[in-house]
This record gives C-alpha cells, structure tokens and sequence, in this order.
C-alpha cells in the first residue's frame, strides 16, 4: 500500500507530469495494449540462504527504493490526458515481493513458464507499478526477476536495478534472520526531468511534417519515415481481445564460449552485436516464411543515455527507436557479404544512438491526444515487422564475494501496436547470451499452433548461426 500525505491529486505528493513518451506508455497499458517488462537472473548465494523469505532480501530492497526515486513514484490520471506522477511516502514491501514455486520442470523450463504470467501483469493504480519475483531453485540458487511498468523505465532500467539489489545483497548475506518492518519509510524526492523534452530531442520543420506528408505524396517523395511497401512481412493487423490477450514466449541461450568467439569475429568485423543479430533474424524468417513478402522493417531500440549526458545508473524511459527496411535474404539479394550487412547496420545504429535532433519519439510532443491515437491504430497495419532490444552485457557493480547473477533473461509483453515480434537480448558477465522472444498469440498470421512452431524454429536457426560464426571464418 502506498500512503499518501495528501488527498488532493495535485498536492504534496505531485511530482512531475509525464513526458509526452512517458504517457504513450501509460496510455497503451491502460488500455490493455501492454502490460510490463522483466530482466532477471538466477542469483548464487555462496551460503545456504532461507531464499524463500521476504526478509532476506527486504534489507537489498530498501537500498533499491532508496536509491532510485522512481521506486517510490505511482501513477496518477492514466485515464486522462493528462496523467503525472506522484510521490509515495511509504511502501509496503509485501505488495512488491512475489514468490512462486518450482515444479518438476528444469530451472530453464521453469522460468519460460513463469514469464507469460509475469508478462500479463496489470498494475494497480494506488503503488508504484513494480514488484520483484522470487523462484528458489535450491538452498543457494533463486531466480529474481524485476517487472516493472515501462512508464517507469526502460529495460536498461532494470540492469541499473539488478547492479543496485546484486551491491546490496553482498552486505546482508547472513544477516536476515531477524523479522524487520516491512513498510519503508522515507523522505520526499523529485524525479529527474524526462528524457523527450524540446530541449533533448529538437524537431525541425521537415522531419515533423514528413508523416504528413508522407499519406498525401507518393513514397518515391521519401517523406514517409519509413518506406514499408505492401510485400513488407508485418504479421497480421493489430487486434485486441482483452479476455483472449495472450503473450507467447520463447528461449533460446547460447553459450558463453559460443558467445566469446562471436563478439571477438564481430570486433574483427568491425560490427557489433546487435547488427548481426539483425542479419541472421532475417536469414531466419526469410527461410521460414511462405512466398510474397520482400522485405522486413526492422526496429531496434536504442539507449539515449549517453547522448543527452545521462549516467547508465539512471532508471527512466531513455529510449528512442530505429526503423530500417532490410531486402529478404535469397541468392539474388543477398549479394553483398554478411559482415559487410552487419557492419552497416551497426554504423547506422550507431550514428542513431548519437542523434537528437529528428528522433521519432520527439514527434509525440506534437500528439494532442495520445490516447485517441492509441486506439486509432487498432485494426491496423503494423509498423514494424520485428524488434531488436538489446541490453548488453550485464557488469556487477562492485565485488561478488557473496552473491553473484547467472544466466539474465530478458522480455517484455508485446505491444497490440506494434511490431509482430521482439527479440529480447542481455548477457551475463562473462557467461550466456540469452534471446527471449516474444509476441502476441495470433499476431503473425499463422495460426497459433503454427506459430509456437514457427518460433522455435527461429530460436533455433538463431543457434545454428551463431553456433557456425563461432566456429568458421564466414564471408
């Protein structure tokens, strides 16, 4: 329970209003179009540790509310067009700790079934919208997850979270016996100012006129902001039955020595990560597909933070967008080699990730009713056919004596308007890379039992590729 110190929705504990960013992401969940996001971890105890109590791991909390403000901020007005946030005094540890139970099923097989009813999280309107979820799986092993409202952050969000709770657990192990309060109590803090401001994200005339333009003027104007043509593959249109919303969920890991060998091929290459991923998704789904579709508009999310002088620490929604149309792989038009397209698309990622001026996200500013024109998309084409989020790989914030993190996962429920699938990446620390992807039942247009079929497909040709980077020169 949060506990306000006043009844007025505007008074002591108004913190700011939501950026018109922050509030697309309030609106589409209060909605129904989104539900939330999780990065977790198993985490290693290096004692046997009573992993099934919330007061092993209340002290770590505390340390995290204390350190990021966020944890303290609820959400007031979503139904409006003008929501805000708003301070919470006191929080009750028990409405943001979940523990569930591990069955006969593998710590892998586990938490792939635990993630679709993480990802279908509703949040209630009087807390500040996150929880931690708890799965012991030994005596010294427990998968935490963060979930937690996009509207407070974005996925690097959670790493800043997960750095925070791995520090402050290495200073409680051993030390939890004792029952303590577990309403936390603190003083009144404000929130950093928001990411998409006028300041942050200047818009020129050309580029706010170019959506527009682009419904009046033939494509060949190049005033669209993308160029998706209508054999681009986009799944099916958007849809939203909220007693059938369901979020399909797939995993694939790959190992830490596989990993090695293509991070050391892509430095070689001059491309990181991400630009590759982007290639060998498409050699996936231009294999699987069926004939008549060209081409995939490719979206990636791309952390903002270093560009507008914003520490990796900083929780918030520091996200922009990229949108590129990339050719169906096939012999006629994949001439050029696959280092060659991975470089591209890293220098292109790249050059996004250092621009302000003209990022599309800037444009919502310009939206009198952001909730109108969420539900105006409904019933239409997507925008994307697929999206790449990657979170890098995860470092520890100080020495991992007594608690250490394995084995991060990554993913979020989809959104009904946008692209039909997202790949979900993070690695651990010297350890495995893993890619969860995850997408709204019904949403590609194949038929739910061949969907589930289709994806494991793609997790799987995923594999194979990077498997072969790791152990063959490739062109």
């Amino acid at each position: 329970m949060c506990f306000a110190r006043s009844s007025s929705p505007r008074g002591d504990n108004y913190l700011r209003a939501a950026s018109s960013g922050e509030c697309r992401c309030i609106v589409r969940e209060s909605v129904g179009f989104y539900r939330a996001l999780v990065v977790g971890s198993i985490y290693e105890f290096s004692t046997p540790t009573d992993l099934t109590s919330i007061y092993t791991f209340a002290p770590a909390l505390r340390k995290c509310i204390d350190r990021h403000p966020l944890l303290s901020a609820s959400i007031a007005g979503s139904d409006t067009k003008s929501p805000f946030y708003q301070f919470c005094p006191r929080l009750d540890l028990n409405q943001h700790v979940q523990f569930f139970r591990q069955g006969v099923e593998s710590e892998t097989q586990a938490i792939q079934l635990l993630l679709p009813s993480i990802l279908d999280t509703k949040w209630p309107p009087s807390i500040p919208p996150w929880r931690i979820i708890i799965l012991p799986l030994s005596e010294t092993r427990c998968f935490i997850g963060f979930c937690f409202s996009h509207a407070l952050g974005d996925g690097m969000s959670a790493i800043a979270f997960h750095r925070t709770f791995l520090d402050a657990l290495q200073d409680n192990v051993g030390q939890q016996s004792g029952k303590q309060n577990l309403v936390h109590s603190q003083g009144f803090r404000p929130l950093s100012p928001p990411f998409d401001t006028k300041a942050n994200l200047p818009i020129s005339w050309t580029f706010l006129l170019s959506p527009l333009l682009g419904l009046y003027l033939p494509a060949s104007f190049g005033f669209g902001l993308n160029t998706i043509t209508p054999t681009t593959w986009t799944g099916s249109t958007t849809f939203y039955h909220p007693e059938k919303y369901q979020v399909g969920v797939e995993i694939c890991s790959i190992d830490a020595t596989t990993v090695r060998k293509v991070l050391k091929e892509c430095r070689a290459q001059g491309s990181k990560i991400t630009g590759l991923i982007h290639q060998l998704i498409v050699s996936a789904l231009s294999e699987l597909l069926p004939e008549g579709y060209d081409n995939f508009a490719a979206q990636t999310a791309i952390n903002m933070r270093n560009a507008v002088g914003v520490s990796n620490e900083e929780m918030g929604l520091y996200v922009a967008g990229d949108v590129e149309i990339l050719n169906r792989a096939s012999p006629q038009t994949m001439t050029t080699p696959l280092w060659a397209r991975a470089k591209s698309m890293t220098d292109k990622l790249a050059a996004a990730a250092s621009r302000t001026q003209d990022q599309s996200v800037g444009l919502l500013r310009y939206l009198s009713d952001i909730r109108a024109w969420t539900l105006s998309k409904l019933h239409q084409r997507r925008g994307g056919s697929y999206e790449v989020s990657n979170l890098g790989n995860f470092q520890p914030a100080g020495n991992c004596e007594h608690v250490s993190v394995t084995d991060l996962v990554f993913a979020q429920s989809t959104d009904v308007n946008g692209p039909a699938l997202n790949f979900n990446v993070v690695s651990a620390s010297d350890g495995p890379m893993t890619v969860t992807i995850t997408w709204q039942i019904g949403a590609l247009d194949l038929g739910v039992q061949s969907e589930s079929e289709f994806v494991k497909a793609v997790c799987q040709k995923l594999e194979d590729s990077l498997t072969r980077i790791s152990d063959m020169d490739v062109p």
